[in-house]
């Protein structure tokens, strides 16, 4: 039997690191979700523990804050388990682009670009010396997206079946 990889999934408290969490859980995988909101993470682990009996991780961490990240960064780096990053955490401003201060620019820029980019950065190594990183996410991508088809181009895309190599047409 094949195990499946360990998810981690940024931004994961809601919206659509929350949704991918789901869907991970309803395939089996194991996760750990990170995001600054503690207790919405609680939450979401202990629903999904109980629904799809899988393991769930919490790790509370601040993605703007740079002394957060190496311990995110090392156990990206050294768990041979996580063999999935969904770098989900991400934030817009409000207001117009000339409106924003500094420090509100500085703090998108540390979370949009800095944080998405070390995190990649500290498992890539990994996933390529493995070779699992690019058939991964195509097979990956595949099963998520599956059970929710519903328009003509979903639908076409859902009588395509995967190359022996792994790809999708």
């Amino acid at each position: 039997m094949t195990t499946l990889p360990t998810v981690f999934i940024t931004g994961a408290s809601s919206g659509i690191g929350a949704t991918y969490a789901e869907r991970f859980a309803r395939c089996g995988h194991d996760l750990v979700l990170v995001a600054r909101n503690k207790s919405r993470l609680d939450a979401l682990a202990m629903r999904l523990r109980e629904q799809h009996q899988i393991a769930v991780e919490v790790l509370q961490a601040d993605l703007t804050n740079s002394a957060e990240l190496p311990a995110l960064e090392t156990r990206l780096r050294h768990d041979a388990r996580i063999g999935i990053l969904i770098n989900n955490a991400g934030m817009l401003q409000s207001g117009h682009f000339l409106e924003q201060s500094p420090e509100a620019i500085e703090s998108q820029i540390a979370l949009n670009i800095t944080a998405l980019t070390r995190l990649a950065a500290a498992i890539a190594p990994r996933l390529a010396q493995s070779g699992t990183g690019q058939k991964g996410r195509q097979e990956i991508k595949y099963r998520l997206d599956k059970p929710q088809m519903s328009n003509s181009k979903n639908e076409r895309y859902e009588q395509k079946q995967l190359h022996p190599d792994g790809k999708i047409p």
